[in-house]
């Protein structure tokens, strides 16, 4: 077994880098005013640095004066990044990140799977999950698989941690923390905007913001409103014509009150609102490789009855206040509902009366006939589909609490004490059964309906007491962030008899209790005015679920890195290690599984990797109205299990010491390329997103057993026709690449083809 304590030595590692950071990225460019040169500098303003602005607010780098204060790599993805594509799916948003492991799946990012240096990404179940540094995830202990995903197209910015001393931020500290961060309310007496697009395959977007202050002797109040629609006919096509898109609208609301500047307790107030509802027509029904061959955007006439229904709503009340001059809290009241019924088929019944699982008809010789239920026109007698209603209702609430206290020393030194401290409760309910179905002429047909509660009938719930403390200290050149996380939890399940849906017969009961310590370090150096080091090392930790002969998965977390700061070019590099011990696995629809959601573990894994960013501007000191900034990543990843052992996870199976994990890219990046003037801005975005095993193994891939090499690119133009009016014009996957993203849950997904945009931008 690999101590924690071991991975400390391996710091013994050394390498070499150029790269850094510093620039704005033209928001200005919508301005008619002339731009200053030195306004021009890299692609993304403070690529790793922490600006005041940024501190100070709720997120990942919260209670931070700088850099060297946040242990482990953060990146911030900032407003005028998330603009330049005006991308509504999140992986494309997330594509220029170094270490973030990204597997599509639907094409318009609805249910994302996200992972972080190697921890995995089925339903972005191993990272921490946040919205203005509240959990939000549909239940972050006892169900964390993301079928909620907050919309990215109205989000302000997007921080990204990972790595080291991540013990701030649970429960999944493993892989790393995204934080997806809403736009303030405007300090001046009226702003907002409003966007509306169209795009291919009958897409839409429209997106409005309003908001306002206002000072009275009582104080500043504020109000903000926010709605966003979007949609898509879908770009798939059924023999039917039935819908393949989908429809999603989000409300939101903030009304906010801060203390006037002659109080003697300078504190706010802020709550938030929101409500989103999604519709939309998706399946876990793939293709077969002849098929996709033949017409990769096709399904099959049986899924033409998928569709999920969802709805979503979120309470906050944030409250902040400055105790002393040295000492500032702030506590967060939550509580977040999530309902979704997403009803799919789910598995076929031949007409000798054999039932065959939707995963299993893709497998290699699997029977042809019941493979052939899902497209023939008609039926046979005694066949039939079935489809089954995931009718689950989750629920998320807590109240959490963080200070920052700082301190001096003798030397001058400045040194601080961040805390928090979060008491959490969680669950999700599952009521659900299958429906009978057959096809007739090519239309989908109901014989005979399920009764509720038949095809699962559970709760389960989680209770959850987390604490941290982390401090900085500060020794010459030397910043020091060591720290310890703490978390008590209790998991309960009831599952009761599919003929119960009313719950009042016995259930069967079970519990699970454990409490964990999880120590970090992080080590900051100023090498020179340019140069910057960081190390980190952090013990990992997934929750086991309810099941007590399931073991909760650790691992030791270490990474190494090195920064340049200049103007003109900027980069990091960092190399990490995690070896796992007790991998857990999640018997996931979304995976190919049954869709229990039952955990259960899988030996041990070694993950190590090296990232790579860097940003220039191409134009620096030759033009004073015009850039060229351009950003470059690049990420290698190598996971691999550390010991043999059998599973009934597909995509594990009988595992090898040696083989690859699933989904994973060993090389992937991107390089974005802007060229800016006053008026103008031409983006384009190049990923490169190498093929991944669908089956854990090793040696050369079988094409079978495989996705796709991803090469996509993506071009934006922007031209802002007037102080306030924006004009865009954009094209995702430019060359039209056909690719395999995945062959999960059953079958093989397409990549999406070439999509056009068109859009309309108003400022005030």
């Amino acid at each position: 077994m690999l101590r924690f304590s071991s991975i400390l030595v391996s710091t013994v590692f050394l390498f070499v880098a150029v790269f850094g950071q510093n620039q704005h990225v033209l928001s200005q460019m919508m301005q008619e005013e002339e731009l200053l040169p030195d306004s021009l500098r890299s692609i993304i303003q403070d690529w790793h640095h922490l600006p005041e602005a940024t501190i100070s607010a709720v997120g990942l780098a919260a209670g931070a004066e700088g850099v060297d204060e946040v242990p482990g790599a953060l990146h911030i993805i900032r407003p005028e990044a998330l603009q330049r594509f005006s991308y509504s799916d999140p992986l494309r948003a997330l594509q220029s990140v170094s270490g973030v492991n990204i597997q599509e799946e639907d094409g318009y990012g609805l249910r994302p799977n996200i992972g972080l240096r190697g921890s995995g990404s089925e339903r972005s179940a191993r990272i921490t999950l946040m919205e203005d540094g509240v959990l939000i995830a549909p239940a972050p202990y006892t169900a964390p698989a993301a079928y909620y995903f907050p919309s990215i197209a109205r989000m302000e910015s997007i921080e990204i941690l990972k790595g080291s001393s991540q013990i701030a931020f649970g429960p999944q500290t493993s892989g790393g923390a995204i934080n997806l961060v809403t736009p303030s309310i405007p300090d001046s007496s009226l702003a907002g905007f409003f966007r509306t697009e169209m795009s291919s395959f009958g897409g839409r977007v429209d997106h409005g913001r309003v908001g306002t202050s206002w000072k009275h002797r009582l104080g500043t109040f504020g109000v903000m409103v926010e709605y966003l629609a979007l949609g898509s006919d879908g770009f798939k096509t059924l023999p039917s014509g039935n819908p393949t898109g989908f429809s999603k609208s989000d409300r939101l609301m903030k009304l906010s009150w801060k203390a006037p500047l002659e109080a003697k307790i300078q504190q706010s107030i802020e709550w938030k609102g929101g409500q989103v509802t999604e519709n939309s027509f998706e399946t876990y029904v793939g293709l077969s490789d002849a098929d996709y061959a033949m017409s990769p955007l096709q399904r099959y006439a049986a899924s033409a009855q998928d569709q999920m229904l969802a709805t979503q709503q979120q309470n906050v009340l944030k409250h902040r206040v400055q105790l002393g001059v040295n000492w500032s809290v702030e506590t967060d009241v939550y509580a977040t509902q999530f309902q979704r019924n997403w009803y799919k088929l789910d598995r076929v019944i031949d007409s000798t009366g054999v039932t065959h699982g939707l995963a299993g008809l893709f497998e290699h010789g699997a029977d042809l006939d019941a493979f052939n239920l899902l497209k023939n026109p008609d039926t046979p007698n005694g066949a039939g589909l079935d489809l089954k209603a995931n009718n689950r209702a989750y629920y998320s609430e807590g109240i959490q609490h963080r200070g920052v206290f700082k301190f001096g020393s003798k030397s001058g030194a400045s040194h601080q004490v961040v805390y928090g401290t979060r008491w959490h409760r969680d669950g999700v309910e599952r009521l659900q059964w299958r429906d009978r179905y057959i096809l007739q002429s090519g239309t989908m047909t109901m014989t005979n309906p399920g009764s509720l509660g038949s095809a699962g009938n559970r709760e389960e719930m989680a209770t959850a007491w987390a604490s941290f403390v982390r401090g900085t200290i500060r020794t010459g050149i030397f910043t020091w962030t060591p720290g310890v996380r703490m978390e008590r939890m209790e998991f309960e399940r009831w599952d009761y008899s599919g003929s119960d849906p009313d719950r009042i017969g016995e259930s069967d009961y079970r519990r699970n209790k454990l409490s964990v310590w999880l120590p970090g370090l992080g080590l900051h150096a100023n090498l020179s005015p340019v140069w910057t080091a960081f190390t980190g090392l952090h013990r990992g930790f997934i929750p086991p679920g309810s099941s007590p002969e399931t073991k909760e998965e650790t691992s030791a977390n270490w990474e190494l890195g090195l920064r340049w700061n200049s103007n003109g070019f900027s980069g990091q590099l960092v190399a990490f290690r995690n070896a796992y011990e007790d991998l857990l696995g999640a018997d996931l629809a979304a995976s190919g599984g049954t869709g229990s959601g039952d955990l259960f573990n899988g030996g041990s894994a070694l993950t190590k990797g090296l990232e790579v960013e860097a940003a220039f501007n191409a134009m620096h000191y030759r033009w004073e109205k015009w850039s060229l900034p351009i950003q470059a990543s690049y990420t290698w990843t190598d996971a691999r299990f550390s010991a043999g052992f059998e599973s009934d996870f597909d995509a594990w199976g009988s595992v090898v010491r040696g083989d690859a994990l699933p989904y994973l890219a060993p090389h992937q990046g991107s390089i974005i390329a802007s060229l800016v003037g006053p008026k103008i801005a031409l983006n384009t975005s190049f990923r490169y997103v190498g093929a991944m095993r669908t089956i854990a193994g090793q040696g050369d891939l079988i094409s079978s057993q495989s996705t796709d090499i991803a090469k996509v690119l993506d071009v934006a133009f922007s031209w802002s026709v007037k102080p306030g009016i924006q004009f865009d014009l954009g094209m995702n996957n430019v060359l039209d690449a056909t690719y395999i993203v995945a062959r999960r849950p059953a079958g093989i997904r397409p990549g999406m083809p070439r999509f056009m945009r068109t859009g309309l931008r108003l400022m005030f």
